[in-house]
């Protein structure tokens, strides 16, 4: 597919002023052209690089599992299975996707299941037969359809299967610009509305201890302290729907530590965080 000229105009324009070492004004041209258009995939990527440098989501993705290695984990949206490529090798993995990409676990070191089916789907139908409602999960990553609804859903429902001392890492729960944080996609880079997530967790579920990661391209929760006996969220799952389905994106945007309780991009400093909870 031919990008867009402002696409590529933003790319020469960045590159230009990155090899000057000038990424005040790297940033700057970035933003002028998205200003013009909102549909430039390469000037939103090279974006939250500059915004989120660092490890990027896939980086810490491997650091986790090296580092919990979790005897059973779960995934949600395995797409191609570029992210299941990082488990270790004595890890069950349970992966779930409705319209996977070729063989997603070609490449998992790991000894695993692929459901192709919905979320939804799976739980209602087919977790018994994966063996989650027996072992339990040690680490999930739910990475699938990212409508705030949908990965409300999907936490509430890995939650009540989550072996002590699990984690869940939520991914495109730091939007990047209001174009590409609604509810309905109408661009190429796109994260979807998946960061309602955070505050809704944060208000309703006190008991949990999360932080997300300021990683490119558009941040990563790190959730611990679940309760599967929890029913908070499911009794008020309509209501939670209605409440933050007009949640606007722009202050989540423009002032991310005051919504998402900002980490930091550094395995040293996630290492603490996480001994300190145990």
């Amino acid at each position: 597919m031919t990008p867009h000229p402002l696409d590529t105009a933003a790319m020469r324009h960045y590159r230009r002023w990155m090899a000057k070492g000038n990424r005040v004004q790297a940033e700057t041209s970035l933003r002028r052209m998205l200003a013009r258009e909102a549909n430039l995939p390469a000037a939103h990527s090279a974006l939250a690089r500059l915004r989120w440098p660092g490890p990027d989501y896939r980086a810490w993705l491997a650091w986790l599992h090296r580092q919990l290695a979790p005897r059973v984990y779960v995934e949600i949206g395995v797409e191609s299975g570029a992210s299941l490529a990082l488990v270790q090798p004595d890890t069950q993995v349970i992966a779930i996707d409705p319209e996977p990409v070729g063989n997603p676990l070609h490449a998992c070191p790991g000894v695993g299941q692929l459901f192709a089916q919905t979320s939804a789907a799976f739980f209602a139908q087919s977790c018994a037969t994966s063996g989650l409602s027996h072992t339990g999960f040690n680490l999930a990553f739910i990475d699938g359809d990212h409508r705030f609804e949908s990965v409300l859903d999907d936490f509430i429902a890995l939650e009540r299967h989550a072996a002590p001392g699990a984690v869940v890492l939520l991914h495109d729960t730091l939007p990047l610009t209001e174009s590409t944080s609604g509810g309905e996609r109408h661009t190429g880079f796109y994260s979807g509305d998946a960061w309602k997530v955070v505050p809704c967790l944060r208000a309703l579920r006190p008991d949990l201890r999360l932080t997300t990661l300021p990683t490119a391209p558009t941040g990563l929760t790190v959730i611990t302290g679940l309760d599967p006996s929890s029913r908070v969220l499911d009794t008020r799952r309509a209501l939670i729907h209605q409440v933050y389905a007009r949640l606007p994106s722009a202050h989540a945007v423009a002032h991310p530590h005051t919504l998402f309780n900002l980490g930091e991009n550094d395995p040293a400093w996630l290492a603490r965080w996480l001994a300190h909870g145990q």
